[in-house]
């Protein structure tokens, strides 16, 4: 029996309520939208930039190669059709380390910087975007966060460059080349954009440590990104890591360490690549190799590498760094993600278990769906390619990976892809720099609960 009670009210005064329609859920937030505008309005600039006379030597480039060398610049890739150091002037040099530097600080960093330049603030949407993407602490933070992002990036870069001067010096490189070597390779490097000045890449430098190393700290540290490194290593404390800090960085040495054993034992013997230098050196040139899988840097000919060394570093450049740095690709954590659920299936678990914490079925969902996502776009462009292209099936797998991953590793085949081939390439670099972002965005967009509920059934597996 349920007892009714009469509640009585006594209004004071009146209110007006005006409530505003419902309006559309936008899939990809003003956000996104701002910074895809922001970056077509650089590219807009800086394609005629490249294509003055002051930017180039010699002969003038089309339209096409400025495009490219102004996307793969902005996007942190690495892959030219012309030669950086021949082709262009240091004006036109200048104008791809500004595009490096403005494309490589980050998704969200990226984004925060594109709209204070176009005079935008960041709305509460954006920041909550940048939070998730970010995974930041706590809402208050999340604007000065970015700013710390940017501390860090000039701080290393800053070092690095000091770093690298000195080891050009060391080398005998002329101290005016040495000041702008630094610059560059320091920028560069740290945005794992793969650009270098040098004209033979970082194969000059193949058995001197005071070089590789400083790339090495620099392609890591702006791989993993502020949050691993700043909540993670400078705590030096593992139990107050987050659990992405944890995952990102076991990912990353498991990542770095297998692969320079992977490269260590194919190359060993190769008397084009690691065996050109003494054996005392070539550890530290395996574990160079191997620290360049989001940055495209090399010191060895790619183009001489074993194909099953290629076909490993092709599955290599799709994994990516952490989420947040300038690095493209599957990201860090995706692949622990991934490992941790496949563990988990194996041994007939319900439940994500990594570090003691229990992941969330839709993070799991969202790491497949990414995964499938990449290896789609890595078919239908390796496809095209195969059409478009007389190359090696492997070189042509390689510059697909190098493309959708945005990583710069190349067998020596862009330059000769043709105009067909080399805008399919270009179009998958922007795709590669954006779809992880997209892909964020989409998972993220809010959504009506259905109503309905359909009823469960099964699929056999196996």
């Amino acid at each position: 029996m349920t007892a009714r009670r009469t509640v009585r009210r006594r209004l004071m005064g009146s209110r007006t309520i005006s409530l505003e329609a419902p309006t559309r859920s936008r899939p990809f937030g003003s956000g996104s939208i701002r910074l895809l505008v922001g970056f077509a309005l650089i590219l807009l600039i800086a394609t005629p930039l490249l294509h003055l006379p002051i930017s180039y030597s010699g002969e003038q480039p089309t339209v096409l190669e400025s495009l490219f060398t102004a996307i793969s610049a902005i996007c942190v890739t690495g892959l030219v059709v012309v030669e950086t150091q021949t082709h262009w002037s240091h004006f036109g040099e200048a104008v791809i380390l500004a595009l490096i530097q403005i494309g490589g600080l980050g998704y969200m960093a990226g984004m925060g910087i594109i709209l204070w330049v176009l005079g935008r603030n960041l709305g509460l949407r954006d920041r909550n975007l940048m939070r998730l993407y970010y995974g930041a602490p706590s809402m208050r933070e999340s604007v000065s966060f970015v700013r710390t992002i940017v501390i860090y990036t000039v701080t290393f870069e800053v070092l690095g460059a000091l770093a690298l001067f000195g080891g050009f010096i060391s080398a005998g490189v002329p101290v005016a080349r040495s000041v702008w070597w630094a610059i560059f390779h320091a920028i560069s490097a740290f945005n794992v954009a793969g650009f270098n000045v040098t004209g033979e890449d970082m194969r000059p430098f193949a058995d001197d440590p005071a070089v590789l190393i400083p790339m090495i700290i620099l392609c890591l540290a702006g791989s993993l990104g502020a949050v691993p490194v700043i909540l993670g290593v400078l705590k030096l404390d593992p139990r107050r890591m987050s659990l992405d800090a944890k995952m990102v960085l076991t990912a990353a040495v498991a990542v770095v360490g297998g692969s320079a054993l992977f490269i260590g034992i194919a190359e060993w013997t190769n008397t084009d690549t690691l065996a050109t230098v003494a054996e005392s050196d070539r550890p530290v040139l395996a574990l160079f190799q191997a620290s360049m899988w989001v940055s495209g840097f090399s010191a060895v000919e790619s183009g001489l590498l074993h194909e099953h060394t290629k076909l490993f570093e092709s599955v290599l450049m799709l994994v990516g760094g952490a989420a947040g740095s300038p690095a493209g690709g599957l990201k860090l954590g995706t692949l622990a993600v991934l490992v941790a659920g496949t563990i988990a299936a194996l041994r007939g678990r319900d439940d994500v278990i990594a570090f003691g914490r229990r992941l969330p079925q839709a993070v799991i969902r969202q790491a497949v769906g990414i995964a499938f996502a990449f290896a789609a776009v890595h078919f239908v462009v390796a496809m095209i390619l195969l059409r478009t292209t007389s190359h090696p099936f492997i070189d042509v797998l390689y510059e697909t990976s190098s493309a959708v991953g945005t990583v710069g590793w190349s067998a020596g085949i862009t330059p000769a892809l043709g105009t067909a081939a080399t805008i399919v390439v270009m179009i998958t670099i922007l795709i590669g720099r954006f779809l992880p972002l997209l892909l964020v965005l989409q998972i993220a967009r809010s959504r009506k609960t259905p109503i309905d509920v359909q009823p469960g059934d099964n699929v056999r597996l196996g």
